[in-house]
């Protein structure tokens, strides 16, 4: 709603009486889908998620096998179910297989697969591996490019890439070539297609893992060797999560938008309820004695408002900054510590402890790395249109008064910008790390979303490419 809109017919007491009713009717909905769902799929989610461990049990006697099981349930989004088991065998292979593939002759395929899987979870895989695949002129082996499984294993190998790692440098070209060239012949295989068609779109690596894992399911009930166990047990473990995505939804709409009257002084009613909501989480997380979160929370938010009000200013004067000066600033208006802390206060005691906090507010690699990428995209992808209206200068502005560069210069700096942010993260998300991995991931999966949001165009500003994204995970349940 802008100011100069057209007052409301009903008071804001009537609408928020309304909001309620229907919060209710909704919660009533949710609980009854909820209570069907499990008396009828609750009993057998518990005796696959026992088969599934049974599986990774048995699976433990063999290196390979082990890995391919653990890369499944990661892709196939259960993982999470089985985090204690897979991080045990993760590190017992890596510890006891101090050389797992200089020392058996892997195809391509397996040996992508466990330098990604282990390199996900933090292991530092050795890519000097991929060298066993050059020919005699010290180039990756053309004959590999008959192995279009193998050469896809590959591909998204790479882009768990680290600084200075030239081979997968190579590797990255050599494998995106094949790739395409693979999609333009008419004999290709369509449901290896599709996976190609999506992995080049967007690598594993860069996508938000329940979208990969709702795609990957479709590709996975394909497959001729594939289990049923896995399959049904994905299935209806993504089901009784998206309703319970679709409840937590519905509870986070209880805003307060009573003092719609005071518009346009609109961020006021933003940081108001923002207060508000730190407020309730303080009263629960005092009986746990984490109320430290909820001040550190509170404080970073604050300093996210003082920046979007610098911003403010710098439009108001038809100000451009230096790039140095507006970067400082932004690094705090796009959230770098306020969405960030904010994401820490539900987590376990486990998790989380006034140390993470200390990290965040140090300024970590991670988290500059994140929102470098999350600020240069958002401003390469909306500049065009911010032109158009009031707005603040934004990097790309900045960019051509520092350096005088023009558009296309600018762009290629930019993407190299996202190439060696994408390498910081992978590098602060390997062993040791000096906070729990599910930290990290909070900052790793916000880069993710970036890449979702952005890849189409603003998906933030024009969000509608978002829309079947967004539908299928929370609202069109998947088949049985």
């Amino acid at each position: 709603m802008q100011s100069g809109a057209m007052p409301c017919k009903c008071s804001c007491n009537e609408q928020e009486v309304e909001k309620s009713k229907d919060l209710v009717k909704q919660d009533l909905v949710n609980s009854v889908v909820n209570s069907e769902f499990e008396q009828t799929y609750g009993k057998k989610i518990e005796e696959l998620k026992d088969k599934v461990k049974e599986m990774l049990v048995v699976a433990a006697n063999d290196p390979v096998e082990n890995i391919s099981l653990i890369n499944l349930l990661c892709r196939l989004g259960v993982s999470y179910h089985f985090q204690a088991e897979i991080e045990v065998q993760l590190n017992h292979i890596f510890e006891s297989q101090h050389n797992l593939c200089g020392d058996n002759d892997y195809d391509l395929y397996t040996i992508s697969i466990l330098f990604r899987v282990l390199r996900q979870h933090g292991y530092k895989m050795s890519c000097g591996n991929v060298n066993r695949f050059k020919d005699s002129d010290g180039k990756l082996n053309e004959n590999l490019v008959n192995y279009s499984k193998g050469i896809l294993s590959l591909y998204e190998a790479t882009y768990l890439r680290l600084h200075g790692e030239a081979i997968l440098e190579e590797a990255l070209a050599f494998s995106k070539a094949h790739l395409i060239k693979y999609l333009a012949d008419e004999n290709s295989c369509p449901h290896l297609a599709k996976q190609i068609i999506n992995a080049l779109e967007l690598p594993l690596q860069k996508s938000i893992p329940r979208l990969e894992a709702l795609k990957f399911i479709s590709f996975y009930e394909q497959e001729e060797s594939k289990s049923d166990t896995l399959l049904l047990f994905a299935k209806l473990d993504f089901n009784r999560l998206q309703l319970l995505h679709q409840q937590e939804l519905s509870h986070l709409s209880r805003w307060d938008i009573s003092a719609l009257d005071d518009l346009p002084e609109y961020m006021k009613i933003i940081y108001r309820s923002l207060l508000n909501l730190f407020d309730e989480i303080s009263n629960d997380v005092t009986e746990k004695e984490r109320s430290y979160r909820v001040s550190y929370t509170k404080d970073t938010v604050k300093e996210m408002f003082t920046a979007y009000f610098v911003e403010s200013q710098w439009s108001n004067q038809n100000y451009v900054p230096p790039f140095d000066e507006f970067y400082r600033n932004a690094f705090k208006s796009i959230g770098s510590f306020g969405y960030t802390a904010s994401s820490f206060l539900g987590m376990g005691e486990e998790m989380v402890d006034i140390d993470a906090f200390e990290w965040l507010l140090a300024t970590p690699k991670l988290l500059s790395a994140a929102f470098k990428l999350t600020r240069h995209k958002n401003n390469l992808t909306s500049h065009k249109f911010g032109e158009k209206r009031d707005h603040v200068a934004c990097t790309v502005e900045c960019y051509m008064k520092d350096y005088g560069l023009w558009m296309e210069e600018i762009t290629e700096k930019f993407n190299l910008i996202f190439e060696n942010a994408w390498k910081d993260i992978n590098q602060e998300c390997l062993k040791p790390t000096p906070v729990s991995m599910e930290i990290l991931l909070r900052i790793v999966n916000l880069a993710r979303a970036v890449e979702v949001t952005y890849k189409d165009g603003d998906g933030f500003t024009h969000p509608p490419h978002l829309k079947d994204a967004i539908s299928t995970l929370f609202i069109d349940q998947m088949p049985i």
